[in-house]
């Protein structure tokens, strides 16, 4: 193991979407073939883009197809790949500008990776491993043959791991790699740089990495993307003292759904030792991820929090979209201030450990404007009165109308 970088160090992502997808048989680029609506390339480089510390993003791509990419991931450097997946990398890897410590290589074809598989591979590199890979255990007997078929070893199972994208490396480390001449017959970077003499962490994968090789894979890809009818996601935004937490549990009492409250989750954090107040972005990705497995299993989600700047409000997008469930913005807000300083001064935490905001502090809040699907002034509206207008408008279909009650 090398030394450990620091836990700033910045990441760039090299999504590898140079395949042309023979086996898939879709007459097209593997990346651009549609799932859900939306071609692999552009989920997996929604997932990158959420990473943590993500510095620069390069997608390598067909050279007759740049500018088709280009159009797709619009804040992505595309550039064109090789012959081999090897000089794809390559070429990546040498798109990346100064002041990158630690780079993920990405496979598109595994284009419902998550981003926390990302930030994990990322997290391992940092603490100063060459190369990271996420695997996942082997539970199929692997016998290894000679070429006439004769089997010559049984391998313990129990030592094999199915090996996934991202993988992480620390830049000197792939860079070594990619210029000492060991590429050849290297099915992915990670023996590129155990050949090359830098050590090689395994950490467990995910199931949502799979490859989509062949169309039966584009099936069952497709079907984890299909929520069971009914998922939706509520995102509650707004100052502190508007509301957004009584409405939450107005809204519950109404109809059975998951409440994520982010002040519970930054205070358990805080609890644990990870973090003190203020707990930063740290709660807001562990929301997301807590979305998506309940959004999965069909239910509907309120989100219970600040939401004040784009880029949390594009998380919880992205979000929904790959998930391809329903998403209704809700912004409260309180248009007498002072009902709205009477609130704030005089409201009393329920989380043990968690400091109130003053009324000074909201008001220098940052909180960028927004066009929600909804604005709703609480300032002489009841919790209940609330909720039923956000219910009524989930049983209206979405028009894209943007309404202020």
């Amino acid at each position: 193991m090398t030394d450990a970088h620091p836990s700033s160090a910045e990441v760039g992502v090299v999504v590898v979407a140079a395949g042309l997808g023979t086996r898939l048989g879709a007459g097209m680029p593997k990346a651009l073939v549609p799932l859900a609506g939306e071609p692999l390339v552009v989920h997996a480089a929604r997932a990158a883009r959420g990473v943590r510390g993500l510095r620069q993003l390069v997608v390598v791509a067909p050279a007759p197809d740049l500018e088709q990419f280009r159009a797709l991931v619009p804040d992505a450097v595309v550039v064109a790949g090789g012959a081999e997946r090897t000089d794809s990398v390559a070429a990546g890897l040498g798109a990346l500008g100064p002041g990158i410590d630690v780079v993920l290589v990405h496979d598109a074809a595994r284009a419902l990776a998550p981003t926390a598989l990302f930030d994990r591979v990322a997290s391992a590199v940092r603490e100063g491993y060459d190369a990271v890979v996420p695997g996942l255990a082997v539970h199929d007997t692997v016998k290894q043959v000679d070429d006439a078929g004769l089997v010559t070893a049984t391998p313990d199972r129990d030592a094999l791991r199915a090996v996934q994208t991202p993988q992480g490396f620390t830049r000197d480390a792939l860079q070594r790699a990619h210029n000492g001449g060991s590429a050849a017959a290297a099915t992915d970077d990670a023996a590129m740089v155990e050949r090359s003499g830098g050590r090689v962490l395994v950490i467990e994968g995910d199931p949502l990495a799979e490859k989509i090789t062949t169309a039966a894979d584009l099936q069952n890809a497709a079907s984890r993307l299909r929520p069971p009818d009914g998922a939706t996601l509520i995102v509650l935004g707004g100052l502190p003292g508007v509301g957004k937490t009584t409405t939450a549990r107005a809204l519950a009492a109404r109809k059975a759904l998951t409440h994520l409250r982010v002040d519970v989750i930054e205070q358990a954090v805080v609890d644990s030792g990870l973090e003190q107040h203020p707990v930063g972005e740290v709660g807001y990705r562990v929301s997301y991820e807590l979305a998506a497995h309940h959004l999965d299993l069909g239910m509907t989600v309120v989100a219970d929090m600040v939401n004040g700047v784009p880029y949390a409000r594009d998380a919880w997008r992205d979000l929904a979209a790959g998930r391809g469930v329903r998403l209704l913005e809700v912004e409260l807000f309180c248009s007498d201030q002072d009902e709205h300083r009477r609130r704030a001064s005089t409201r009393v935490g329920d989380i043990e450990g968690m400091p109130q905001p003053s009324w000074e502090q909201i008001q220098e809040r940052e909180y960028h404007p927004w066009q929600p699907d909804l604005r709703i002034d609480t300032a002489a509206l009841s919790p209940g009165r609330i909720a039923d207008t956000i219910l009524a408008a989930l049983a209206v279909p979405s028009s894209g109308e943007r309404i202020t009650r």
